[in-house]
């Protein structure tokens, strides 16, 4: 099926910054140098998904997966951790109409690239701490959605938000965020548009979560980029209409990966709320997150804790701040695991 980007009247023209187009974000990663990109996929629309690699990773092939490993009772079997930092991924635009996480992915990238993002802000902070990991960022992982979508969607309406995002029925209905998890593929011939959630198949990577069954290639390429490198961390980057805000952690999980992931969502919350991106610091979630999708897969994948961020799109927020969000969170976050390790491999040997 063929769709044509949506256009939303009144929207705001974007910075120069804020380079979140198909070709920026291809030119921006097949042309770094102090990085290493690797293409892991290529959608169903013909566009190639990066991933850019920072630090040693010349790990050699793998004799082990993180199933056989854990068991064995020498999880060092699959991932290898001798003088070793650990492996950070962070993974943007999984959704295509949440811009927000890749604006601060190709901005992160430009700032490794050439010691400033495309604002001339150097982060000096958080390229410190990076010095201590293995980072890979993948700038946008579902560039079919990212290709039908507005730069941003600072101002649109609801109704804009939701048909930008999951689509509408051919019959003017929303298809919405809870109707789009109802299909899946969600059926193109009966939409007017699909939104930016799902690639050109219709499949929305993020649940593309069946464990023998993996339909997308975007997944599949995330997936053996987690295994490949043994990921320890990956931080998901989202978008809603809310405040933004570090998600639960998942009720499906290592207890603890539970354990660390609410002392994330507590130091991060907290973050934001002190930046004044947030109303309140949320201390405790009201409980754990119940779905299955491809954090869960991720998991299984390497062992690695996986949390979601999720952006806002607009309410009172500039554009700064709604990138803003991505960096408090990474920095945040980084400066927590060195004292406090984002998974501990050797507890399942105990």
């Amino acid at each position: 099926m063929h769709f044509l980007p949506i256009k939303i009247a009144g929207l705001a023209e974007r910075p120069d910054w804020w380079k979140v187009r198909p070709a920026e974000i291809v030119g921006r990663a097949a042309s770094v140098r102090r990085g290493r990109p690797e293409v892991i996929a290529v959608t169903p629309g013909r566009y190639p998904v990066y991933a850019i690699l920072y630090g040693d990773f010349n790990d050699g092939e793998l004799q082990n997966n993180w199933s056989a490993g854990s068991s064995s009772g020498n999880p060092a079997s699959y991932y290898r951790r001798t003088g070793m930092k650990p492996t950070v991924l962070f993974l943007a635009g999984i959704h295509g109409a949440e811009a927000e996480s890749v604006a601060a992915a190709m901005n992160l990238v430009e700032t490794l690239e050439t010691r400033a993002d495309y604002r001339g802000d150097k982060h000096e902070k958080l390229v410190s701490l990076l010095e201590h990991y293995r980072l890979i960022v993948i700038p946008c992982a579902n560039m079919d959605g990212r290709a039908l979508s507005p730069d941003h969607l600072k101002g649109a309406s609801k109704t804009d938000f939701r048909i930008a995002s999951q689509g509408a029925w051919l019959d003017g209905r929303l298809v919405d965020w809870l109707g789009s998890k109802e299909y899946f593929p969600l059926p193109l011939d009966q939409v007017s548009y699909p939104g930016g959630y799902p690639n050109a198949e219709g499949f929305n990577i993020m649940h593309d979560g069946c464990p023998g069954h993996i339909r997308t290639a975007e997944a599949r390429g995330i997936l053996q980029l987690v295994e490949r490198y043994a990921v320890d961390f990956v931080l998901n980057g989202h978008s809603c209409e809310c405040e933004p805000m570090l998600l639960s952690p998942q009720e499906y999980n290592y207890r603890s990966h539970q354990e660390r992931a609410l002392r994330a969502y507590r130091a991060v919350n907290r973050a934001l709320f002190d930046a004044g991106l947030r109303t309140e610091a949320m201390s405790d979630p009201p409980r754990f997150d119940r779905g299955v999708n491809l954090n869960t897969l991720m998991t299984l994948a390497s062992g690695a804790l996986v949390m979601t961020l999720e952006c806002c799109v607009s309410l009172r927020f500039s554009f700064e701040e709604l990138m803003q969000a991505n960096f408090i969170t990474l920095e945040t976050l980084l400066e927590s695991g060195l004292a406090d390790p984002f998974v501990d491999r050797t507890v399942w040997k105990r």
